[in-house]
C-alpha cells in the first residue's frame, strides 16, 4: 500500500511538472500585442510642406500606434505593477509599386511603457528628414509622381526587471508624394 502511494505521489509530481512547463521560462509572462497602428489606414506622406511659407519645410511622420499587453497564459495574473517596456524599434521597408529603390533601415530607440489589462498609446517616427531628403525621395518634391512602400516595423523590449525579450510587429502601407497644401 505504502509504495502504491508513493508511486501515485510521483506519478502526480510528474504530471505537476508537465503543467508547470507548459510555459516555457524563455517566452516570458506577457505578451505584446499592437491593437491599433495609425487608426488602421495607410499613411499619406508629404515629401515638402509648402503652405506658401518662405522656406518650404521637410515633415516627418509621427505615426499613432496603441500598444496592449496580455498574460502568456491563464494561469499568470495581470495587473498595473506587471510592465513591458519597448526599448527600440526597427523600420525596414519594401517597395510595392514595381519602381526600384528603398529607404534604408533605420533603428530607433524608445522607452513605451505598456501596462498589463490596459492600453498604452504612444507615437513612432516612420521617417525622417533625411529619409525624404535622400536620393529616392527627394525627386518627388514639385512633381504629381508618388512612390509607395511597405513599412515593416519590429518592436523590441522586454518585462520589467527581466532580460526576456518581447516582440511585437506592425506592417502599413506608406504612399509619398508632394501634396498640393493651399
Amino acid at each position: 500500500m505504502v509504495k502504491r502511494n508513493i508511486a501515485l505521489a510521483a506519478l502526480f509530481g510528474v504530471a505537476l511538472a508537465f503543467v508547470a512547463c507548459d510555459d516555457p521560462a524563455e517566452k516570458g509572462r506577457f505578451i505584446v500585442d499592437i491593437k491599433d497602428f495609425n487608426g488602421g489606414m495607410p499613411v499619406q506622406s508629404d515629401v515638402l510642406f509648402n503652405n506658401f511659407t518662405d522656406p518650404p519645410y521637410i515633415p516627418e511622420d509621427l505615426i499613432p500606434v496603441t500598444f496592449s499587453a496580455r498574460p502568456y497564459n491563464e494561469y499568470i495574473v495581470g495587473n498595473t505593477h506587471n510592465q513591458i517596456i519597448i526599448e527600440k524599434y526597427t523600420v525596414t521597408w519594401t517597395r510595392t509599386d514595381g519602381g526600384s529603390g528603398t529607404l534604408a533601415t533605420r533603428n530607433e530607440s524608445s522607452h513605451i511603457v505598456v501596462g498589463s489589462g490596459g492600453d498604452t498609446e504612444a507615437a513612432i517616427r516612420l521617417t525622417t528628414w533625411a529619409d525624404k531628403t535622400g536620393p529616392v525621395l527627394s525627386p518627388l518634391a514639385g512633381t504629381s509622381n508618388s512612390i509607395s512602400m511597405q513599412a515593416n516595423i519590429r518592436f523590441t523590449g522586454r518585462e520589467m526587471g527581466t532580460e526576456k525579450e518581447i516582440e511585437a510587429v506592425a506592417t502599413v502601407s506608406v504612399n509619398f508624394a508632394d501634396a498640393v497644401n493651399e
